[in-house]
């Protein structure tokens, strides 16, 4: 074949034919680029910005102790989740205890828009379940149950009261994995 048999349009056809593979392949190009910036930006996304973006929706928590809690996320910390069972119950989950989540939105919450209540440890939640003299169960990592008043939280341990005795037993916050009460549950 040659070219002057074909004339001009052939020749400008061709030469539109390749620009158009080589568009095509510089989009291919550009997409793979795309898709690693996503993975590259998503790999710094962490697991409590997640957490902070799924606030309201309705979610899964399983414990590494086999507990599974469903319910409303209400709220988080720096090392908890709070799930409200929508009967009057809340469980504070110690985020080092859970196997995992689901129902969690895809977005994260940046850093700078989250609220100040995002910096509040698990012992903020357990002072303040301490001082309203909460009725509390206490769900601890090895699989075991207490269940009685909080009456104090100390730097890294809860004071719990079981029934009307004065035995009191201290729990290190480490081994607590879900604390959960009732609103109404007062001595």
């Amino acid at each position: 074949m040659r070219w002057e048999d074909h004339g001009d349009d052939s020749v400008l056809g061709m030469l539109d034919d390749l620009e158009m593979q080589a568009e095509g392949l510089h989009l291919a190009e550009r997409a793979v680029e795309v898709n690693e910036l996503s993975v590259a930006q998503y790999a710094e996304v962490e697991l409590v910005g997640r957490l902070h973006a799924s606030v309201g929706r309705m979610v899964r928590v399983a414990t590494t102790a086999g507990l599974d809690l469903h319910g409303r996320l209400t709220g988080t910390g720096a090392d908890w989740v709070l799930i409200s069972d929508g009967h009057g119950r809340a469980s504070f989950v110690h985020l080092s205890a859970v196997a995992f989540f689901g129902g969690l939105a895809p977005g994260s919450m940046p850093v700078d828009a989250r609220p100040l209540s995002a910096r509040l440890s698990l012992r903020s939640a357990l002072r303040q379940l301490a001082e309203d003299r909460r009725v509390c169960t206490l769900h601890l990592k090895g699989g075991r149950t207490l269940q009685g008043n909080l009456v104090r939280a100390g730097a890294d341990f809860a004071v719990l009261r079981q029934g009307e005795t004065a035995d009191q037993l201290t729990v290190p916050v480490t081994s607590i994995a879900v604390v959960q009460s009732r609103a109404e549950e007062r001595p």
